[in-house]
């Protein structure tokens, strides 16, 4: 594994990418963004978003929202700074949080705006993350591709032709080069992160061969591409147009708009206390990083965080030693029971995914079977090196100290946050 000089991120992170002297491709992106001309490129937001301002009665723009800090920021700008009158949408969680609840309702008592929550049927999101976490080890799958389906399928049977979404990650975090991908209507923006690197992902109009049937997965369906473009709907990303920082949004949400909330405990796995914190689903999908790709919500944390200022690479480090890839025990049995799922299956999907020489192979094997060409199979670097038939030794952490993957893992006496 190599590690990014500048950040934290190792090259196991899907679609990174690092130059000659070992920087990665988001680390770059934010060299850029200190010679962007922001006030131009947010003079230019707002002539787009005249553009969309309805002479009729009806809504100029859809927000996406969990609800999160993010979330806050992306509702207040479009209605406060763009003069938007915007329509918030929230697929809603799998496992939703109090707090999540919570900081979803201040949204959209503290903004001022309307609201509409797109709960699926909770029989068919049930089966779909327990499918999603046996084909590709991600329960969360199903909530990605419902907040950007239903958001789509509303602003067709809605009229709105501008989604506005927060950050563009496949610059921020490192994705592909391939330039604006946000103003693409097929492969790009949000949806090449929905599919990423998976060699035997299937759309959602095809989960139907799963066994659902198809009147079943309508929340989790894009409205053709036909309708998109006769509505011409735009999809554009805030963080094209105006710098995106998380701990900015943070501030804001706290202390701009007022009421959001933090958790009140480290969450697992990390040194923060307000990212991801909506869905108990999650934690167990963050963690499964650290088992694919030998990195994990404490290095996912600390690598923006060293762009954004807020934190020096040596303390970062000092964060994932302590903290990467810490396993969510105080979920664990509520996952199990959404899932429907023992103890005993988990963890034998889990030795499926874990990201060593074996399985990469596997996986490799498996995408040139299917006809994918060669060429278009990315190369995996392995995280992991096996070393008992349930434990695995990671091949070198940034930190240097040893760590051992033990699946499955002994419960602890003791559940402490």
């Amino acid at each position: 594994m190599i590690y990014c000089k500048r950040c934290v991120t190792p090259d196991t992170r899907p679609r990174i990418e690092f130059d000659d002297e070992g920087i990665c491709n988001a680390c770059r992106y934010a060299e850029q963004k200190q010679r962007i001309n922001w006030t131009a490129k947010t003079k230019e937001l707002k002539e787009i978003a005249k553009m969309y301002k309805s002479k009729k009665v009806k809504y100029d723009c859809i927000v996406p929202a969990s609800g999160g800090k993010d979330s806050h920021f992306q509702a207040y700008y479009a209605k406060n700074i763009l003069e938007l009158n915007p329509l918030v949408v929230t697929f809603m969680p799998a496992m939703p949080t109090e707090i999540g609840n919570r900081n979803r309702r201040n949204l959209v008592e503290k903004v001022g705006v309307d609201h509409i929550a797109v709960t699926p049927n909770s029989q068919i999101h049930r089966q779909l993350c327990r499918i999603m976490f046996r084909e590709h080890g991600n329960p969360f799958l199903p909530w990605i591709q419902g907040i950007f389906s239903s958001a789509a399928q509303i602003a067709v049977e809605k009229d709105i032709p501008l989604i506005l979404y927060g950050e563009n990650g496949e610059a921020e975090y490192g994705g592909t080069t391939k330039g604006k991908e946000s103003e693409s209507l097929d492969e790009g923006g949000v949806k090449l992160r929905v599919r990423s690197d998976r060699h035997n992902w299937i759309g959602p109009h095809n989960w139907h061969k799963y066994g659902i049937p198809k009147k079943d997965l309508i929340p989790y369906i894009e409205p053709s591409l036909e309708k998109q473009m006769q509505l011409g709907l735009r999809r554009l990303f805030m963080g094209d147009y105006v710098p995106w920082s998380n701990n900015q949004n943070l501030y804001f949400a706290m202390n701009v708009i007022g009421g959001f909330k933090l958790s009140e405990k480290r969450t697992v796995g990390t040194y923060t206390c307000g990212a991801s914190i909506d869905d108990d689903i999650d934690e167990i999908y963050l963690w499964l990083l650290w088992v694919k790709f030998g990195f994990a919500r404490a290095s996912k944390s600390g690598s923006p965080d060293i762009r954004e200022g807020k934190l020096d690479r040596k303390t970062a480090i000092e964060l994932v030693r302590r903290y990467d890839g810490e396993f969510p025990w105080h979920v664990f049995d509520s996952v199990l029971e959404y899932l429907e799922i023992d103890e005993e299956e988990f963890w034998e999907t889990i030795r499926r995914f874990v990201g060593d020489q074996e399985n990469i192979a596997r996986e490799r094997q498996e995408a040139l079977e299917m006809g994918i060409p060669e060429v278009k199979i990315r190369r995996r670097v392995c995280a992991w090196e096996k070393i008992d038939e349930n434990k695995w030794r990671h091949v070198g952490t940034i930190h240097g100290e040893e760590r051992i993957l033990e699946v499955s893992q002994k419960r602890p006496t003791k559940i402490s946050l």
